[in-house]
């Protein structure tokens, strides 16, 4: 086991390296226990490698990478990052990050100019080092077409990553400049302020009214998924689950133009509130009230004893999901059964 201050090693090897073997094979293992099947890609060979990456803590292996060019079938200059893991022993310092740099300085170096990669809902853990690292998500490619569990991503690798947020050392403190960060978050005046606010029930005509809208708007983007006209009724007026805690509604000059739902959650566990159909009129947009909308939810969910809020949002809204980044939320697992729902990430802040 590696030692706990952790002399480390970055190195680059063959794609045949034993100890680079050994654990890709940890790695296929972990994923076949999490989700009682082979990854899509296990049958992956040594073709187009062109960079294994490999990291020795205190001279053990512990954690490995791979990039492979697929440039032949998903377009010129694009490269794909493989078998990212880090055994289970070394992980929360920051090793993921490490392998990922390396893996995009090879990139760069091979003339790589977008990188896509593939994880699932299961592994939150990777989704958070993801986007934190500036992938954005993608639609399913290649071999994951039509996994319903698979999330896939790509980074446009002229484009600066940004700075991660929140992430956690190896005695689990949190960045200072992360903190300082949140509580201007949480201090900055805004014109939301100016909004009245108030709290109806799930069935209000004008929540109601917003939902719709809403519904309306997401149709296009999900057409899979999300009925829009009047096929969305049960989901706009019917209940959740008679499990509506409070809807919260911003008003300008009378007029309800944003709202968001608080629900129970027990599936998700006791003191678990769930964040619903949060969502801000066009016309209204660019004034804060999404991210003040989260906040009420959360002191709502407060008054009630809860202690965690969960949400899901979709991987065709990039801003969504950079909104609730932003506000601390984090990537989590679905509850069993959830994993199923093909366009979802869901992510949870604790109160």
């Amino acid at each position: 086991m590696p030692g706990t201050t952790g002399d480390v090693r970055v190195e680059r090897v063959a794609w045949d390296d034993a100890d680079a073997r050994v654990l890709r094979d940890e790695q296929q293992a972990e994923l076949r226990a999490r989700y009682g099947d082979d990854d899509a890609g296990h049958a992956m060979t040594g073709d187009g490698i062109v960079a294994t990456v490999l990291v020795r803590l205190d001279d053990a292996p512990v954690a490995c990478g791979v990039l492979r060019d697929v440039s032949a079938g998903m377009g010129a200059g694009t490269g794909e990052v493989k078998r990212m893991y880090v055994r289970p022993d070394a992980r929360g310092r920051g090793l993921s990050r490490r392998v990922l740099a390396e893996l995009e300085d090879a990139a760069r170096a091979h003339g790589c100019t977008r990188l896509v990669l593939e994880t699932g809902v299961l592994q939150p853990e990777a989704i958070g080092l993801y986007l934190a690292a500036g992938y954005r998500p993608v639609e399913n490619y290649g071999e994951y077409v039509g996994v319903v569990d698979s999330r896939c991503f790509e980074r446009d690798l002229a484009v600066t990553a940004p700075p991660p947020r929140g992430l956690r050392g190896a005695a689990g403190r949190r960045d200072a400049v992360d903190q300082v960060a949140e509580r201007a978050v949480e201090h900055t005046e805004d014109p939301a302020r100016d909004h009245d606010v108030e709290h109806v029930a799930w069935r209000h005509p004008d929540a109601v009214t917003l939902r719709r809208a809403m519904l309306d708007e997401l149709a296009p983007l999900y057409p899979e998924h999300v009925p829009g006209g009047p096929a969305a009724s049960p989901l706009v007026e019917g209940a959740p689950d008679g499990t509506a805690l409070t809807t919260v509604l911003l008003r300008r000059d009378g007029v309800a133009v944003a709202c968001a739902t608080l629900r129970s959650a027990p599936a998700w566990g006791p003191r678990t509130g769930e964040l619903k159909r949060l969502y801000v009129a066009p016309a209204a947009r660019g004034a804060g009230l999404a991210r003040r909308l989260v906040r009420l939810v959360e002191d709502a969910a407060r008054e009630r004893g809860l202690t965690r809020v969960v949400l899901d949002t979709g991987i065709r809204q990039p801003a969504a999901i950079a909104l609730y980044r932003s506000l601390g939320y984090r990537p989590v697992r679905p509850v069993a059964g959830w994993e199923a729902l093909p366009f979802c990430l869901w992510f949870a802040r604790d109160l």
